[in-house]
């Protein structure tokens, strides 16, 4: 019985999953559930940052165009600056 535990408890952690970089953004927002939470984005260098929906529309935004905008913050971006691109 013990073995049987251990041998279980051993698969289940070899198929854990992890995101792997360069990250499938098609994927993730495919499996994405919304909730309505906005959140401000950048992309990697800074140049860029716009608010979405919530964070499955980022990843749905990042899958149709091809970009790589990462959560900055769980909120609208700030009005003083608001959408950018350099």
């Amino acid at each position: 019985m013990y073995y049987a535990l251990i041998l279980t408890l051993t698969f289940v952690y070899r198929a854990e999953q992890h995101l792997v970089f360069p990250i499938n953004y098609c994927h993730v927002a495919t499996a994405c559930i919304h909730d309505s939470q906005p959140v401000c984005a950048s992309t990697l260098d800074g140049c860029s940052r716009r608010s979405f929906l919530d964070q499955c529309d980022m990843f749905e935004y990042n899958c149709d165009y091809g970009t790589d905008y990462s959560t900055a913050a769980k909120t609208p971006c700030a009005h003083d600056r608001g959408d950018y691109s350099c």
